[in-house]
């Protein structure tokens, strides 16, 4: 099974002692996994022969809106690791230098607002999941189930890092922004 190198590489990039990736690029990964699985149970029941017309017109309508939200899912996890780096390269900047300050706020702000865009993705495919269940074959109703897991959890991890970056933020309206989200999110 050629896929397991890439999730072993993946493991062992998130267990090493590297800052990146991290909860945000995983629960971008934990939402693409949910959405996924939701795509495997929807592509599986579009091609049975027992699966209605009308279903198959619905499904394939879904199947392309879940394959446009895979595709920014994958991309979150990438952004996420990458403003991190962003916000550690701000933090390298000499306590001296006059733009130190706003380079910290902007990548804390940044660090903040992917984990959102993640939750709000992921936010999309729950609705999806909802959407389509009733049309799924029985025999994969496990797996649409485990992607509502997957979801509900990658939501619930994004909230820890949008909640762990804004605590540092120290510009009001941006702060009272990312508070609002998180009330949104929850």
């Amino acid at each position: 099974m050629q896929w397991t190198n890439g999730a072993n590489q993946w493991l062992d990039a998130l267990s090493s002692a590297d800052p990146t990736p991290g909860g945000g690029a995983a629960a971008a990964i934990a939402g693409a996994m949910g959405c996924s699985l939701l795509l495997m149970a929807a592509r599986t029941t579009f091609k049975r022969k027992a699966t209605p017309e009308d279903n198959r017109q619905t499904l394939e309508h879904h199947i392309s809106k879940l394959s446009g939200l895979l595709s920014e899912l994958k991309s979150l996890a990438q952004q996420d690791a990458q403003a991190y780096q962003s916000y550690l390269s701000a933090a390298k900047l000499p306590k001296t230098d006059p733009a130190r300050p706003s380079a910290l706020q902007d990548a804390l702000w940044q660090a903040a607002c992917v984990p959102a865009d993640t939750a709000t993705a992921c936010k999309k495919v729950l609705l999806q999941l909802e959407q389509i269940a009733p049309l799924i074959d029985k025999i994969i109703l496990s797996d649409v189930s485990c992607a509502r897991h997957l979801l509900t959890g990658a939501v619930a991890c994004c909230v820890e890092n949008i909640r762990a970056n804004a605590a540092y933020v120290t510009q009001p309206e941006r702060a009272e922004k990312l508070q609002k989200l998180v009330q949104s999110l929850l």
